[in-house]
């Protein structure tokens, strides 16, 4: 739990556009909409991810208590996947392939054997745990300013995503060349002050 062990590594954005008046409320429809759902072991998805309470990161109820502190929303990102392990499904589908073998006095054949790798597949992942990792996101509702504490560009975009889309809103990276307008960029520009009138001389002429 980065937040309540001051972990340091976030990413910060700004909410542009229409925020009602009661944020609470808002911001609560938003996250149950992309509650976090996980993986049936009986299907065939590898990956979830949605939102969750942060103190108990199997939860989606989003109560009050549980989101809000004062001004501020304290939520999380949960990614579940579940991939079935390749050496224990090549092992497997080889000793049936032998004992097949032995059986009938034949190597099985390719319908034969995709079927039974599905079937293998199947069991191996109805007994296999999916990996979890939870990411912190943190609302300053006074501020207007989103905290996702996550390192992987993969997850923030998807966080990001996600609460653009439930919430309507749109949400600005708070690095420096966000925060100037344009001509403040153009003052940026390297100037003949600093460099001389090296900026003014003809570039040199290509070479054949």
């Amino acid at each position: 739990m980065p937040i309540r062990k001051g972990a340091l590594s976030f990413a910060r954005f700004r909410l542009s556009g229409d925020v009602p008046k009661d944020t609470r409320r808002w911001l609560t429809k938003a996250l149950a909409s992309r509650a976090f759902e996980g993986i049936d072991p009986k299907g065939d998805e590898e990956r979830a991810s949605g939102f969750v309470e942060l103190e108990q990161s199997e939860r989606t109820d989003f109560a009050p208590g549980s989101v809000f502190e004062g001004l501020s929303a304290l939520f999380a990102w949960r990614v579940e996947r579940l991939r079935v392990p390749s050496q224990a499904l090549r092992g497997q589908l080889s000793e049936w392939a032998q004992a097949f073998e032995q059986k009938n006095g034949r190597a099985p054949g390719r319908r034969e054997k995709t079927e039974q790798k599905d079937v293998i597949r199947r069991a191996l992942r109805s007994k296999t745990a999916p990996t979890v990792k939870v990411f912190d996101v943190s609302v300053d509702l006074g501020a207007r300013e989103l905290q996702v504490w996550a390192t992987a560009r993969s997850v923030v975009d998807e966080v990001t995503e996600a609460l653009e889309s439930s919430l309507e809103v749109r949400l600005v990276p708070c690095v420096p060349a966000s925060q100037l307008d344009a001509d403040a960029l153009d003052r940026l520009a390297p100037t003949t002050e600093l460099f001389g009138d090296e900026l003014s001389r003809p570039a040199p002429a290509e070479v054949a």
